[in-house]
């Protein structure tokens, strides 16, 4: 199994389509995690996730690299970058629209509307439910009474849930891979080179995009699930490098993703991404962003070859 979705026959746009613009039937609170979210049922069953908008495009996240709220457009502007770089393993996302009286209040569960209010100015609003929902932190409606967010396919499948070796301890503590430069052969001690491989993709999907948030990775047919993706595009002046740990401390890459990597060099990547996202009449992130983008891959071909020039090709690039 080469990928969760079939990508043949111009099936990605399909389903686009389809998480775009299918009916909702149901809208109810998507109680797990951390921040707000809905469920939408849309008819034939199928399930999204509904992860509002909380920012404009242009605002800034300052202060650590996981703060904030998700970001809605990250959650898509990932999509496009894992499709870009051949990374098939990610939920298709797009941007969305429901309507507040349309599509909630009519279609809301008797839970979801007891976690809305009125704003002062008479828009009722939701605050969900959600371990750090609170009722003063709302998402109201916007002139039109719609809210935007990014409607992302629900993948209703057991994924095994593994804690990752670089995470981060979300306080001033160093964890073992801050403090040790060898840290990647205890890694290996525990985990094959396929595992460790996966792990190198996605530190270099995640410095993309700067979601310094993967603290933990969930696994399906032997491979890593890109989930969560909200935590990226937060500032653009800014490339954690250390979110590059996995590849610079393991001096590893599958042959594959450098090939992919090789082939959206000189502003080809965010370029791509521009037009796929257009397709879908979406403007996903600023110039700046977009820029930022480009610059962090020039960083990884750097890394790369502090590793080449370390260790030599033969034993950087591997296949599996």
């Amino acid at each position: 199994m080469e990928s969760l979705f079939p990508h043949k026959d111009g099936a990605p746009g399909k389903m686009l389509q389809a998480i775009q613009n299918s009916q909702i039937v149901l809208v109810d609170n998507a109680p797990k995690g951390t921040q707000l979210k809905l469920l939408l049922l849309l008819e034939g069953k199928q399930k999204l996730y509904f992860k509002p908008k909380r920012y404009n495009l242009n605002d800034v996240i300052n202060g650590d690299i996981y703060a904030g709220y998700d970001r809605h457009n990250s959650e898509v502007f990932a999509f496009y970058l894992a499709m870009v770089l051949n990374f098939k393993w990610i939920a298709p996302s797009v941007i969305r629209k429901i309507h507040i009286e349309k599509d909630i209040l009519v279609k809301g569960t008797l839970g979801l509307k007891k976690t809305m209010i009125k704003n002062d100015s008479g828009s009722v609003c939701i605050y969900g439910k959600c371990f750090y929902c609170k009722r003063n932190e709302t998402v109201c409606p916007d002139k039109n009474g719609e809210i935007e967010g990014a409607a992302i396919l629900y993948l209703d499948k057991q994924f095994q849930v593994h804690k990752s070796p670089w995470r981060r301890s979300y306080t001033n503590k160093k964890m073992e891979w801050e403090k040790d430069n060898n840290f990647c052969k205890k890694v290996h001690g525990t985990l094959s080179l396929k595992r460790i491989l996966n792990l190198v993709d996605v530190a270099v999907f995640d410095f993309l995009i700067q979601n310094g948030d993967r603290h933990r990775y969930e696994v399906y047919k032997d491979r890593i699930i890109l989930l969560d993706n909200g935590k990226g595009l937060g500032n653009p002046s800014v490339d954690e490098l250390d979110i590059l740990a996995p590849l610079y401390q393991c001096c590893i890459l599958s042959s594959k993703t450098w090939q992919h990597l090789e082939m959206v060099s000189g502003g080809s990547l965010s370029e791509t991404i521009k037009l796929l996202a257009g397709k879908q009449g979406n403007i996903l992130a600023t110039e700046e962003h977009f820029k930022a983008v480009d610059r962090r891959l020039m960083k990884i071909y750097a890394t790369v070859q502090y590793c080449i020039g370390k260790h030599g090709s033969a034993k950087v690039f591997k296949s599996f």
